[in-house]
């Protein structure tokens, strides 16, 4: 008859879940984004970047881009 008492009494509590709101998510998303982009290479035309080392790019990087190779 305990065991049927602590049963009904305490089970509800341990099933319990702790979801966090949409509202917290969001805005824990939207965090990782801002810390993501900030730490991303500036690319606008004005942009003046030194790469870690020794070596600094200066000037105008042109890369060409590969041709994909054709469907057979």
């Amino acid at each position: 008859m305990r065991f049927l008492i602590f049963i009904l009494l305490f089970m509800p509590l341990m099933a319990s879940a702790s979801i966090p709101s949409t509202a917290y998510v969001q805005q824990q998303v939207a965090n990782q984004i801002a810390d993501s982009v900030s730490t991303k290479v500036d690319t606008s035309a004005t942009a003046t970047q030194t790469m870690a080392g020794t070596y600094t790019v200066s000037g105008t990087f042109n890369v060409p881009t590969p041709t994909l190779p054709t469907a057979e």
